[in-house]
């Protein structure tokens, strides 16, 4: 196989209009933002070079990462600049709407107020929307490892937040030793709202994961690696068109999967799910999502057509109503 491309600014991949259903806001944070708000802030990162930070093996090294870029995040300025350079950022790899997720925990285990990081959000995205064209909503991700208790809590604060910006709620971080069975409460009470839902799940833990998901009714499933493992439950996805989100490049640079040839996303694919490429965290990767269109084109052979259905994947699988939909095909098939 050859060696997997990034797409060149005038790379057919980057300009195609795209849409992007898992990503999340911390994991776009530039380094040199993270560096001046560590300065401002007075806190220390513990390397020289910000970029440093983003080295990894593992999840649980990602997840280290992770905190701590989160950490220079405190006022609502900051959290406007984290979502203003997101869209800035997204719109240079051609994607026009985005589901986004924010992680509360991180921010409020360090005694942030949630209002403030809300603030932020809304007004960055608002005025990415505005200078970049990128249409942006966001989904409420809950830490799973601290468990039903704290993801419930924040499921009441989700009570009333603007539901026009706020869509969805998920389930984030490792699945070691977790029974996803404990939240299940949570999917049906965020669906009681009027919120959609989606977990992480099959990533670092078992096809069986995917399954206690299902059952509790999740509308999409977040990475989903090891969904093929299960061929009932394959079945099952496939026949209710449960789309996964999935991300390739994430989980090789995790040690999820060994190299992008072993990842089971065109074999998902082959077996009818409706499945989505998605960048993950494009700066702690270090590429967005044209780069992961361009890795997974030159690594499996997919031609333009069939890349264009993946994208198409996306809007079906996104949380648009029928007419928003139907709005962006034909945005994209003007393009």
């Amino acid at each position: 196989m050859p060696e997997p491309l990034m797409a060149a600014p005038d790379s057919p991949l980057r300009l195609l209009p795209k849409v992007e259903l898992h990503c999340h806001v911390e994991g776009t944070a530039r380094a040199a933002t993270v560096a001046e708000l560590a300065a401002k802030h007075g806190i220390p990162l513990g390397v020289d070079d910000p970029d440093d930070l983003y080295t990894y093996e593992s999840l649980a090294d990602f997840l280290n990462a992770f905190g701590t870029v989160c950490s220079v995040f405190l006022e609502p300025a900051d959290f406007h600049r984290l979502a203003y350079e997101a869209a800035e950022d997204a719109a240079a790899a051609g994607t026009r709407y985005r589901e986004m997720f924010f992680s509360p925990g991180f921010h409020l285990d360090r005694g942030v107020p949630f209002h403030r990081m809300w603030e932020g959000l809304v007004s960055g995205i608002a005025d990415g929307e505005t200078d970049h064209g990128v249409r942006t909503r966001l989904i409420l991700d809950v830490d799973k490892p601290k468990g039903i208790g704290p993801a419930m809590a924040l499921l009441e604060v989700a009570r009333s937040l603007d539901r026009d910006l706020l869509i969805g709620v998920g389930g984030d971080s490792t699945e070691q030793g977790l029974d996803h069975h404990m939240f299940e409460p949570l999917i049906a009470e965020a669906q009681q709202l009027g919120l959609k839902t989606c977990f992480h799940c099959g990533e670092d833990g078992p096809a069986e994961n995917i399954a206690i998901m299902v059952e509790a009714g999740i509308d999409r499933i977040d990475h989903g690696t090891r969904l093929l493992d299960l061929p009932d439950l394959t079945k099952r996805v496939v026949d209710e068109r449960i789309p996964l989100t999935s991300c390739p490049g994430s989980n090789v640079e995790i040690g999820v999967v060994e190299s992008l040839e072993a990842h089971p996303f065109v074999d998902q694919r082959a077996a009818g799910a409706l499945v989505t490429l998605n960048s993950d965290d494009p700066t702690f990767f270090r590429y967005d999502l044209a780069d992961e269109y361009e890795r997974m084109s030159a690594t499996f052979d997919l031609d333009m057509a069939e890349m264009v259905a993946i994208r198409d994947n996306a809007i079906e699988a996104s949380w648009l109503d029928e007419t928003d939909k139907a709005a962006l095909r034909a945005e994209f098939a003007a393009s």
